[in-house]
């Protein structure tokens, strides 16, 4: 039997595939800085560090090259995505998740979900949390003791401050989104993409 967290993604993810079909994909794509869809409809998108690969009608998704289904909230996120209608311009200043509509109010949750578990899985090993995010493809963020930039979905990314810990401080880490994902997610799927990239880190 399907959890409510399983049920709730797959009810979302027919609904937004439900919308492509209206999309025109290629103008989409190229609006999106993605390449054209095959033949076949193909689209692939990159998504923490790997590609991947949707057809139409947009109700399954997989792995580039393994075949693998996709994670449920990776294929929903990029559905949204690719229903973005507008350009997602790289730059601008940073957001804290306090900065995104509601994102004052579900401040703790958030950060119950995200970045404290992600603190208490990783302590004080910064060689660890390192090779993790090598393996999601990262660029240099110039913050805590060890910061990186790791595009998630798309061209959209989580730039990523982790703070070692030490006699008076616990280890911690900050989460900072790209500005233009008020244009292509909304607060909830903000949420998910950060607590997915953090899940990835811890594990």
């Amino acid at each position: 039997m399907d959890s409510n967290r399983a049920r709730a993604d797959r009810i979302a993810i027919e609904r937004a595939a439900e919308q492509l079909p209206a999309v025109e994909m290629s103008a989409r794509c190229t609006l999106l800085g993605l390449m054209p869809p095959g033949i076949n409809g193909e689209i692939a998108v990159a998504a923490f560090g790997s590609e991947l690969v949707i057809l139409p009608p947009y109700s399954s998704a997989a792995q580039a090259g393994s075949g693998e289904p996709a994670h449920p909230v990776d294929h929903l996120l990029v559905l949204q995505y690719l229903l973005c209608a507008a350009p997602l311009p790289a730059g601008g200043s940073l957001l804290s998740f306090r900065d995104l509509p509601g994102g004052q109010f579900y401040w703790e949750p958030f950060c119950s979900r995200t970045v404290v578990p992600l603190a208490a899985a990783i302590g004080n090993r910064l060689d660890l949390l390192r090779s993790r995010l090598d393996r999601l493809g990262c660029e240099p963020f110039a913050a805590g003791d060890l910061g990186a930039r790791v595009r998630c979905i798309g061209d959209l990314g989580i730039s990523l401050a982790y703070y070692a810990g030490d006699d008076e401080f616990p280890p911690s880490a900050e989460l900072f989104f790209d500005a233009a994902v008020r244009r292509a997610f909304t607060t909830d799927a903000a949420a998910a993409m950060a607590q997915r990239l953090c899940g990835m880190l811890r594990a």
